[in-house]
């Protein structure tokens, strides 16, 4: 399932250097997924650019009804056994300006998108479409 969502944000991404995706589930209504990207710095626009694309891709190639998707950047290579967690991250506040994306869904350089922000965004979950 988590390979599945790595390769889609990766196609819909190509620029990146490497994708990691995880699943946070805490009881039968909150399913987090937590998607990070690897990728060089680069300027805002594009940087806006390729996160949008990402969140579209997860949330098309979901198998599951995620309640919200939080999405990160790290600068460089992905790791061939990422860690869990990450300090250091490339802060994301500019690129949720140049998307629209209100400044309460950054919270330390990362933005978190819940489910009816995903579906205004970016339409029904790709898991509904026939």
């Amino acid at each position: 399932m988590i390979a599945v969502v790595e390769r889609a944000v990766g196609a819909a991404v190509p620029e990146a250097n490497g994708v990691f995706v995880t699943f946070a589930f805490s009881g039968p209504r909150d399913r987090t997924m937590r998607v990070r990207l690897y990728i060089d710095p680069v300027d805002d626009a594009a940087l806006a650019d390729s996160v949008d694309r990402a969140f579209a891709g997860a949330w098309a190639a979901s198998p599951i009804d995620p309640v919200s998707i939080s999405l990160e950047a790290v600068a460089g290579q992905r790791p061939e056994v990422p860690p869990g967690g990450v300090v250091q991250v490339i802060d994301l506040r500019p690129a949720a300006a140049e998307l629209g994306i209100e400044s309460r869904d950054v919270v330390d350089r990362r933005i978190t998108l819940s489910e009816v922000i995903l579906i205004e965004r970016y339409g029904p979950a790709g898991r509904d479409e026939e």
